[in-house]
């Protein structure tokens, strides 16, 4: 201190960071005080410029790298064919170019220098840069055409056709160059239809074939004992006794026809001849095979009869260990129609041979029998008909009286509700007294023929075993409707089947009007194919 003035001295302030001048009782300067402040917020703003510099410098790296990567040029993607020649120059620079196809363009470009040529291999996807240099390769692509082998050549090309059936030959990729390939083999090639890439696996036939244990028996059959007794000799008796045929030599028949008027038991009968023979027996059980008929029909010249042979390879490989296979058509006449008919798009002048050729062809059949179902067997082709194809032929006609009692006591049975005292067997034999009467009441139209003449059609004439299902499946709907309104379970009583019968008779009479006389009388054989005319009950002759 000196002369009373005051005297300063320089203290460090470890709070601030910075000198601070006091007086000499140790109180700062109003003004140094007012500047330390300002200083401090000068250094903060300083240190958020700084920061803000720092993230502005991050995000322009960022934009320059975003920037760089979009200014690329773009990539070419080939497919590998081979290695058209190497060679290291006088500066000990190799020298490498490729054989390659992209699209439809084939060139040999040059190889990079750290690209390994060795391990250059045939269908493997390669990368070019924007000079055409071959620089990258990738693994074969798992992605392309699908194409089918018609034919393997002895240097391991291949003949292959698309689905319009066109051919072209394409060579293989090294990964295919030690696999065993042959016709009906499916494979994938490149963009440029050139190189066979990859092997699919066997095609499934699943979406054509419903191969199934159905749960039907000849006893859920009414009224069809004669026809189910022939289909028995003709389908059971040679897998069961085999060695009885072989004895008196005989073979089993390679197809069977059940043919006949639309809902009376077909199909049922083909399903009980797979059921039983799911049974088993000394070769073991047999298969069912049901073809979906429609789904054969290609629009595709060739697919259709591709598709006929990959059901009857899937046969043959089933009946192969000595078990019998059923093949299933059902509505035949859809699908094997008389060739040059005009009928239909005439398709059917390569699937029918299609057909043939595998059931009679050079390929044993052993074990496999087909069974078709029809309603028009004047629509099928008659090469198919001939003995020694489909050998057996089995009329599956309308019930009669008898008949349709038999059916009826399948749904009618002795555990259904019923009045006390009441015989299940006489409300059965009502109902079939009902539906066959030949009165007015069941007089459902008149048929003319091309003689002039009229022929009288009852309820009778077009009945079938569907619809005497439907019939007691209406009289049962009436019952559980009155059940829940009365809550208790109600009789199946004669009024509820009688009115059944007059449900069924007159929505028949009215689904009558709407028909084509000619095809309805085919499909219905009725008429014997006269039929020219058809009118409802009750309307004027003219």
């Amino acid at each position: 201190m000196n002369d009373g003035k005051s005297m300063a001295r320089h203290i460090e302030d470890d709070n601030r960071g910075g000198d601070v001048w006091l007086d000499a009782h140790g109180h700062a300067d109003d003004g140094l005080r007012d500047l330390m402040a300002r200083n401090d917020r000068l250094a903060d703003k300083n240190h958020a410029l700084a920061e803000a510099l720092t993230r502005a410098g991050a995000e322009l790296n960022k934009a320059k790298a975003q920037l760089g990567q979009m200014a690329q040029p773009p990539m070419t993607f080939g497919t590998m064919v081979r290695v058209a020649g190497s060679m290291t120059d006088a500066m000990g620079v190799r020298q490498a170019s490729a054989e390659i196809v992209t699209g439809m363009r084939r060139m040999v470009v040059p190889v990079a220098a750290n690209v390994n040529i060795a391990r250059l291999a045939c269908g493997a996807t390669v990368m070019l840069n924007e000079s055409m240099v071959l620089v990258e390769q990738r693994g074969v692509d798992d992605s392309g055409a699908i194409r089918q082998i018609r034919q393997v050549l002895g240097d391991g090309r291949l003949v292959v056709s698309d689905a319009s059936g066109n051919a072209m030959l394409v060579r293989r990729a090294a990964g295919l160059e030690s696999v065993t390939l042959s016709p009906l083999d499916r494979i994938i090639v490149d963009a440029s239809s050139r190189i066979a890439l990859e092997v699919l696996p066997s095609e499934d036939v699943a979406d054509l074939v419903l191969e199934e244990t159905p749960d039907v028996t000849f006893d859920d059959i009414g009224g069809l004992q004669q026809q189910i007794g022939r289909i028995r000799d003709a389908v059971q008796l040679p897998f069961v006794h085999r060695r009885l045929f072989e004895r008196y030599g005989l073979k089993a028949p390679k197809g069977v026809l059940l043919y006949g008027p639309p809902g009376n038991g077909k199909t049922l009968i083909a399903k009980a001849v797979a059921h039983a023979l799911a049974q088993g027996n000394a070769a073991g059980s047999g298969v069912f095979l049901s073809v979906k008929g429609p789904e054969l029909l290609n629009k595709f010249v060739g697919e259709s009869e591709r598709l006929i042979r990959m059901i009857f390879r899937r046969a043959r490989e089933r009946a192969a260990s000595g078990r019998p296979v059923i093949v299933f058509i059902d509505e035949m006449d859809s699908l094997l129609r008389t060739r040059g008919s005009g009928v239909s798009s005439d398709v059917e002048t390569t699937i029918v041979p299609q057909f043939l050729t595998e059931l009679d062809g050079v390929e044993s059949l052993d074990n496999v029998m087909v069974i078709g179902a029809s309603n028009r067997i004047d629509m099928i082709d008659p090469a198919i008909l001939r003995p020694g194809r489909l050998d057996v032929k089995i009329r599956v006609d309308r019930p009669d009286h008898e008949q349709a009692v038999q059916i009826l006591r399948h749904y009618l049975t002795d555990d259904l509700p019923r009045d006390p005292g009441v015989d299940v067997g006489t409300l059965v034999e009502a109902l079939g007294e009902d539906i066959y009467r030949h009165d007015e009441t069941r007089h459902i139209a008149d048929l003319g023929d091309d003689r002039g003449g009229w022929t009288r059609l009852y309820l009778s004439d077009i009945v079938s075993g569907a619809m005497l299902k439907n019939v007691v499946d209406r009289a049962k709907t009436k019952a559980v409707k009155a059940s829940i309104e009365s809550g208790r379970d109600m009789a199946l009583a004669a009024p509820m089947l009688a009115e059944a019968v007059e449900d069924e008779y007159r929505e028949s009479a009215a689904a009558i009007r709407d028909v084509d006389p000619v095809q309805w009388s085919r499909v219905n054989n009725l008429a014997g194919g006269h039929a020219v005319a058809l009118r409802p009950a009750g309307e004027e002759r003219r």
